[in-house]
């Protein structure tokens, strides 16, 4: 997590995500411009290593997930299409104009759906 505050918006999409998957872990950055934005990632570890990491971008508003090309090792800070991470199904996710609590909704079914389907390793 940055120094920055959350923003009301990005709490209340964390929290609720929070309910749902307690596993998840928030991230907090701004953008040159200083427009917020945040992650939410699951690492997916297998015999105590991190294998893959989904991660979501959240503004308020836009909704962009799919996996980390590192584990957010170079991508954290980086917004998922300047990531050149896929956001197309079955994996990835592109949701526009989203207030926080249905953005959770959607971000959190998204995160189940893969942690079903991968394991919760």
């Amino acid at each position: 997590m940055s120094d920055r505050e959350p923003t009301a918006a990005e709490r209340t999409f964390y929290e609720d995500l929070l309910v749902r998957l307690p596993e998840l872990h928030d991230w907090y950055h701004e953008d040159p411009d200083g427009r917020p934005w945040m992650i939410v990632s699951r690492d997916f570890v297998v015999d105590r290593w991190i294998r893959a990491t989904l991660r979501v971008d959240y503004d308020g508003q836009d909704l962009r997930g799919g996996w980390s090309p590192a584990s957010l090792n170079w991508d954290d800070g980086v917004r998922a299409a300047d990531a050149s991470i896929d956001t197309n199904p079955p994996d990835g996710l592109s949701r526009d104009g989203v207030a926080p609590r249905i953005a959770a909704a959607i971000a959190g079914q998204w995160f189940a759906e893969h942690i079903a389907r991968w394991g919760r390793g």
